[in-house]
């Protein structure tokens, strides 16, 4: 697995994280050609990212193969992701909002994390498709 952090896809998630304001951090990723975070805004969400590529599990990694979008509190996903949910638990992580990076990344996922419970909402997920085309360009 790599690790890139590149100032361009940087400054574009911290664009994001202000159209969103109640996420607290972000997260580019991919499965595939070779799984990798692509950038990130916060140690914690890289090292979340990260675990998930590494152990081939998580939120992030079945979005990116099912391109299908997941908006949950912890405690909802808790009995599916386990490794996830305890680790985004100790992390003190409560939603999260992760978005397919199509067709851009067809095996790339964005994170989005936030601290408090029922952060996210379906206008959220909306917005974070509407930057889909920015976050992806390189």
């Amino acid at each position: 697995m790599t690790t890139s952090r590149t100032s361009p896809a940087i400054t574009r998630l911290s664009e994001l994280l202000r159209r969103v304001p109640r996420a607290d951090m972000a997260v580019l990723g991919t499965t595939a050609p070779v799984a990798a975070v692509l950038a990130h805004t916060d140690e914690r969400a890289r090292a979340l990212e990260a675990e998930q590529l590494l152990l081939g599990r998580g939120p992030s990694v079945e979005v990116a193969a099912s391109q299908r979008a997941v908006l949950a509190d912890l405690h909802e996903i808790r009995t599916y992701w386990t490794d996830f949910a305890r680790r985004a638990r100790e992390l003190r992580l409560h939603s999260l909002l992760i978005v397919p990076l199509e067709p851009a990344f067809p095996s790339g996922a964005l994170s989005l994390y936030a601290h408090r419970s029922r952060a996210f909402d379906e206008a959220d997920e909306d917005v974070v498709r509407r930057n889909l085309h920015a976050l992806a360009r390189r």
